[in-house]
């Protein structure tokens, strides 16, 4: 366990035990725990300082930047599956995501993956002709 450094304030070691914890979970609520007082301590501030505010805004832009890399990590290298052969495990393989992978790109470049592929659907047209010489009766 970390020991605080005694020439921090209490206050100052909480907001950075909370603010740590909010950019590796995510979590209000187990920031929260972590950084060992109230959700609604860590709220009322939020609302009162702009600059812990700010810093609360860049530590969930941390987590969000770890949730991409795992996303990206997932959708190229894949995920770990056993592979049975009567009946036993005999080895693994890894698992890529296409959809993940097709996600992220979506995210990444919306012009090119999102909307091109809208318009190359709406640009695709069938006309269909009569070409049996008659009158369109049958």
């Amino acid at each position: 366990m970390q020991q605080d450094d005694p020439s921090v304030p209490r206050r100052e070691t909480a907001r950075r035990k909370f603010l740590s914890a909010l950019a590796e979970t995510g979590s209000v609520r187990a920031a929260a725990a972590a950084s060992g007082r109230a959700r609604s301590a860590w709220l009322g501030l939020r609302g009162r300082d702009p600059v812990f505010a700010a810093a609360w805004d860049q530590a969930l832009e941390a987590y969000v930047e770890l949730l991409e890399a795992e996303a990206d990590r997932r959708a190229v290298l894949g995920e770990e599956e056993p592979v049975f052969y009567g009946g036993k495990q005999v080895g693994a393989r890894a698992r890529p995501s296409d959809s993940l992978l097709m996600f992220r790109l979506k995210a990444l470049r919306p012009g090119r993956y999102r909307n091109g592929a809208d318009e190359a659907a709406e640009a695709l047209t069938v006309t269909v002709r009569d070409f049996s010489g008659g009158d369109g009766d049958a």
